[in-house]
């Protein structure tokens, strides 16, 4: 199984923060306010969470709940990153 990377992520919509992050985040823009947020990819301490950002700044956070964590869901693949997006909605 080839391990997860930025460029992968990149490839299919994700974009990097524009500002620093300690866990390097990727986003990818969801719609209605919500974005998936990747940290730390293609490492043991990957975490996906799903995220609602305040209307008036994407920067504020208002809700997160972690959907993928390294330590008890191993590696997330390209494939299990299209799967989950097709899932909630969204045609990549």
């Amino acid at each position: 199984m080839k391990i997860l990377s930025a460029k992968d992520l990149i490839k299919i919509g994700f974009k990097e923060m524009p500002h620093f992050t300690v866990m390097g985040n990727l986003t990818y823009d969801l719609g209605r306010n919500r974005h998936l947020s990747i940290g730390d990819v293609g490492t043991p301490n990957e975490m996906v969470f799903i995220n609602v950002v305040d209307n008036n700044d994407y920067r504020n956070v208002t809700e997160s709940v972690c959907i993928h964590n390294y330590d008890y869901d191993g590696n997330m693949t390209i494939d299990k990153m299209k799967l989950l997006i097709y899932s909630i909605g969204k045609t990549i």
